[in-house]
Parts: C-alpha cells; structure tokens; sequence
C-alpha cells in the first residue's frame, strides 16, 4: 500500500512539473512528457505496477494520417476481463471501471500506432463505447464519461476532445462487458 502511494505521488509530481510546461505551449498540444507523465499516472490509479501497461499485440490499422483501433478490452491489472451483462451480472460502478481499463488499453494500442509517442497524436476524433447489456438498459453516460474524461486529462483539451457514440449490445466475443474502438489522428 506504501509503495502504490509512492508511486502515485511521484507521478503526480511529474505530472504537475510537466503540465506546467504544457500550458506554456502556444498551439495546445501538451508535450511528449506531460502526455506520458498523465498516462503513467493513469495507470498507477488503475493499478497497473510502475504504471506501465502490459505487452498486448497491436490492434490498429492506419490509413494515412488515421488511426482505427479495433475493438479494446477492459484488461484489468491482474489479466482478467470483466464479463457479463449489465446491469444483471455487473454493476454500473463495474462498468464504469472497466471503461477506464478499455481506456487505458485504447491509449495503450494508440501509442504503438504512434511510435511509441503519444504526441504524435492530433485529435481523438471518436470513441464508441460498446456495452453488454440486457434489454431496456440506457444508462450509458457514466461509463462514457469514465473514459472522456481520462483522454482529457492525457491529452488535453486540444487533442483529446472529441465525439462520442455509445451502444448495447445483446451479446459479445466472449460475454465482454466493455470494449471501445477509436478513430484518430495523428500529426
């Protein structure tokens, strides 16, 4: 528990010197270490040890300046996957939860499309939530919101506003609860 705090109050630090850089920076575009300063801080939070995501295969296509992310898992910390239909089997606090790790995976997959350098990317343009859910579940925005926010507190506001669509689906690959799949573009 010690170290975790540590650890978070470390990228925390890094996190506040860098961001004081960023908003010194004229075009909005945060830097290389202010972006991966955030992102590792992300990670701590999630759980993730050293706040490095693990080694996953590449799930992208770039088309010229586009990047589209396949569908992202919500690979939590210890390698499992929440599954399940929500509201019945996982609850919206799971969900929202799990939209964070999909997050952290999106970014993750956006960052080996970028080179290993996150700004390299110019725009987040959109991010489709995809649920399990049963029938007459609507309740989509917390989870939503759990990764919209995380892509601004990465990115910035310049690069990591963007549109958003969220859906239910009645089933998934291997009963997923939650999976995003991104458009974006790089500079």
């Amino acid at each position: 528990m010690k170290a975790k705090f540590i650890q978070i109050s470390i990228a925390l630090i890094v996190f506040a010197i860098t961001s004081f850089n960023a908003n010194a920076q004229s075009d909005g575009f945060r830097d290389k270490e202010t972006i991966d300063a955030a992102f590792m801080a992300e990670l701590i939070n999630l759980g993730f040890e050293n706040g490095e995501y693990p080694d996953v295969e590449p799930g992208f296509t770039i088309t010229e300046n586009l990047i589209r992310t396949e569908p992202t898992s919500a690979l939590a910390p210890d390698g499992s996957i929440l599954q399940g239909h929500v509201p019945t089997d996982v609850t919206t606090e799971d969900v929202v939860h799990a939209s964070a790790l999909a997050c952290a995976a999106s970014i993750n997959q956006l960052k080996m499309a970028a080179g290993g350098d996150l700004s390299n990317i110019r725009k987040i343009a959109n991010i489709r939530y995809k649920t399990l859910t049963v029938k007459k579940y609507f309740d989509y925005i917390p989870a939503s919101n759990s990764c919209s926010t995380m892509m601004l507190r990465v990115f910035g506001d310049t690069a990591g506003s963007h549109t958003r669509h969220a859906e239910g689906q009645a089933t998934t690959a291997g009963n997923q609860t939650f999976q995003i799949e991104m458009l974006v573009y790089l500079k």
